[in-house]
């Protein structure tokens, strides 16, 4: 399941993907992308390629089931849909809300009182 972030955002891909409590992870050919287990085993997991795009985060995610079946390719059980793709790119998407509205500049409220000198 891919997902486009539009920003401006406070954070680079990797800084933001890291909060969300990822670990970097090396594929073939060292390929950089990103893992979180679902559970305390090793799979089922999140694996997730992020990259900074136009101000904004591209995020691509899917679930791997388990480990690739055979030496030499990376053919794994992996799921790009179904609720828990959907389940975690919601979270991602409510950590990229929450992740805006930290940096939104605040107003101070607006002030009844009438303004007065230092002496009054």
């Amino acid at each position: 399941m891919k997902q486009f972030f539009p920003g401006p955002l406070s954070e680079n891909a990797r800084g933001f993907v890291r909060r969300l409590g990822y670990g970097e992870h090396r594929g073939h050919e060292g390929q950089l992308s990103y893992t979180l287990r679902v559970t305390g085993e090793l799979f089922p997991r999140y694996h997730a390629y992020i990259e900074d795009h136009g101000g904004g985060i591209q995020v691509n995610l899917h679930v791997d089931q388990k480990a690739a079946s055979y030496h030499g390719t990376s053919a794994h059980a992996g799921e790009y849909e179904g609720p828990l793709v959907e389940a975690e790119m919601n979270r991602i998407a409510q950590f990229v809300q929450n992740l805006k509205s930290e940096h939104k500049p605040v107003s101070p409220p607006p002030s009844t009182k009438s303004p007065k000198g230092f002496w009054g």
